[in-house]
């Protein structure tokens, strides 16, 4: 088996990956992650998991997020290991890998599973192609998608071609339609929203489409560029289904040719067919998605606003609190979870996606309650007892069953 020169060995593999289940299984078991990016990602991981998905208990999100953690770590190790591609089982019905050699298609997949191997798959059939990604991805790991590009090249026996291309850049529209006209298929990650202005853009360019029911802002550049070059679009997925092997579908293509001529009317159809596909992955493997992970970024809260009915005074409203000097209160982690900013911390509400700003003094009491405890006694002071009581009352702390 040929090797490339950063190709990782098997057993090098199995033991990272069996090193990455122990430490997110101590995070889990620990109830909260020592690193604070990631904590404050679990929170917003948890409200979105919350709001698209509310089936699942929140009792198991914490499961669910210290996956997709573990996968998001996986995906990165899958991607040179090529020895992983026998593992690979590819369902492709229509063909498109066979076409996609005579005629370029775009390729179009999400952060879900193992997402990476989908660059073995190409490489081994000879294909060259584009891959946007953003200015900061494009500055600090092009240099690594072109050496992983030669450990693929020596391994498969093939001489394709990789261009990394910066999607913020203006021109990067223009430079990707040349080398599709010139033979060359493109690999997008639609669910990136890369492209100029990235994560934060509301206007022309993106389109408010249904995921599991609710609405989120996604990039409509993929389909745009679709329609203007006539290329298909094949949505791609990867799931991960045991240590070593996948399953890999190339579903039915989105052809441009093949529906309105209208540009928006194709635009809106193909964005919200591939985030359909998106969502039946999701029903049945939400841990192999990363999208979990910032999706409050691309979610449309003006209307789940409206559509679920709350606003900010939504805790200051709650029902008072009854008696509780005889209670076990415990901090209502299924609504509120707490998020380090700059300038301090904060009190994520994850029904409303409000970050409320708590003086010291509340912000220890609801720490105090991280785990079940008494509520303050009769002979507690006033004061104290008092705020207990309003935090019950608005819902940040509940009795501990």
């Amino acid at each position: 088996m040929p090797v490339g020169p950063h190709m990782p060995e098997l057993q090098e593999y199995l033991d990272k990956i069996a090193k990455l289940r122990r430490a997110y299984s101590q995070s889990a078991a620990a109830g909260r992650s020592s690193d604070q990016n990631e904590a404050n990602c679990f929170e917003f991981a948890s409200a979105n998991l919350r709001h698209l998905l509310p089936m699942i208990p929140i009792a198991e999100h914490g499961e669910i997020i210290n996956e997709i953690f573990s996968t998001q770590a996986r995906a990165a190790l899958d991607e040179d290991s090529c020895f992983l591609f026998d593992g690979i089982k590819i369902n492709d019905p229509a063909g498109m890998l066979r076409t996609a050699r005579q005629n370029p298609v775009i390729f179009c997949t999400f952060h879900f599973g193992s997402y990476r191997l989908i660059n073995q798959v190409i490489v081994s059939r000879g294909l060259n192609y584009i891959l946007p990604v953003t200015s900061e991805i494009y500055v600090t790991q092009k240099k690594r998608y072109e050496d992983g590009l030669k450990v693929l090249q020596a391994y498969f026996k093939t001489d394709s071609q990789l261009m990394v291309v910066n999607a913020e850049e203006r021109t990067s529209a223009l430079s990707m339609a040349r080398r599709t006209l010139a033979g060359w298929s493109l690999l997008a990650y639609i669910d990136g929203n890369t492209g100029v202005q990235g994560a934060g853009r509301r206007d022309s360019k993106t389109l408010s489409v249904p995921l599991l029911g609710k609405p989120i802002f996604a990039r409509k550049g993929i389909a745009f560029l679709s329609h203007f070059l006539k290329l298909p679009i094949v949505p791609v997925l990867c799931e991960i289904t045991g240590e070593m092997t996948c399953s890999m579908t190339f579903h039915e293509k989105i052809d441009p040719r093949a529906a309105s001529e209208d540009r928006d009317a194709y635009c809106r159809m193909a964005t919200e067919k591939l985030y359909a596909i998106l969502g039946e992955y999701l029903k049945h493997s939400p841990a192999q998605w990363e999208g979990w992970l910032d999706m409050q970024k691309y979610l449309d809260m003006d209307a789940i606003a409206g559509s679920e009915g709350t606003d900010e005074d939504s805790v200051e409203t709650a029902s008072p609190a009854e008696d509780i000097a005889a209670s076990r209160l415990v901090f209502n982690r299924e609504r509120f979870g707490f998020i380090v900013q700059e300038d301090g911390r904060a009190l994520l509400d994850k029904d409303s996606y409000k970050l409320l700003s708590l003086p010291q003094n509340i912000t220890d009491i609801l720490e105090a309650y991280r785990e079940p405890a008494p509520a303050p006694s009769a002979d507690a002071a006033q004061e104290q007892r008092d705020i207990v009581a309003q935090l019950v009352s608005m819902g940040m702390l509940s009795v501990a069953n």
